[in-house]
């Protein structure tokens, strides 16, 4: 009778440990089960972050080839919607990072020639000059040194087939420039690590 008594007072020791435990907060967390998702009132990052509004102008175009500008904007455009962390609107009001700027005159020399003294391959440069505009006013230029790239094309006796090869070329250089431009501003957004934030909320 003394054994069964002290059992009794064992599970109502535990069963209190376990009503103190809950009443504190306490819960388990399972594997792949996140400890904010069932908690009222808070939201996690992924839901909280929202991506940067970003408006392309119209790029003025200083080259010979008149086509160009909207060549390099649809390239641009394309670049940024590929981006998770941008949202592209057509309203530079409603945006909170602006890019504007210009395609420089293009570069163009012979590379390679035949025993005719006739080219057989041209070299054609492509260099802009662009910046962003912050909703705030401030304007970050982006590093002129990454915004210049040049491409091979063929030349041929057929003059449209020369004039083919070096749109393509164009085209090509539109690309990789957009790309570069697009890492450009993925940096200058990064957000800043908060390791020295939480250090200090722990040494509080």
């Amino acid at each position: 009778m003394a054994r069964f008594g002290r059992i009794l007072r064992l599970g109502l020791l535990l069963v209190s440990i376990l009503g103190v435990g809950v009443g504190c907060g306490y819960r388990s967390v399972l594997p792949g089960a996140s400890p904010r998702s069932n908690t009222a009132g808070e939201t996690s990052f992924a839901e909280s972050d929202r991506p940067t509004r970003l408006a392309v102008l119209a790029i003025r175009n200083d080259s010979p080839e008149p086509w160009l500008d909207r060549v390099l904007g649809d390239a641009l455009r394309r670049e940024m919607e590929l981006r998770a962390g941008f949202e592209l609107v057509n309203d530079p009001r409603r945006a909170e990072l602006v890019l504007r700027g210009r395609v420089r005159s293009l570069r163009t020399q012979s590379s390679s020639f035949s025993s005719f003294v006739a080219a057989l391959e041209y070299s054609v440069t492509m260099a802009l000059e662009l910046e962003v505009v912050r909703s705030g006013g401030l304007v970050v230029q982006l590093d002129p040194g990454t915004l210049s790239e040049s491409e091979l094309y063929f030349a041929s006796g057929d003059i449209e087939i020369t004039r083919t090869n070096r749109l393509e070329a164009l085209r090509h250089l539109s690309d990789v420039l957009a790309s570069r431009v697009a890492d450009s501003i993925e940096m200058m957004e990064a957000p800043i690590p908060p390791s020295a934030g939480v250090a200090r909320e722990g040494g509080d």
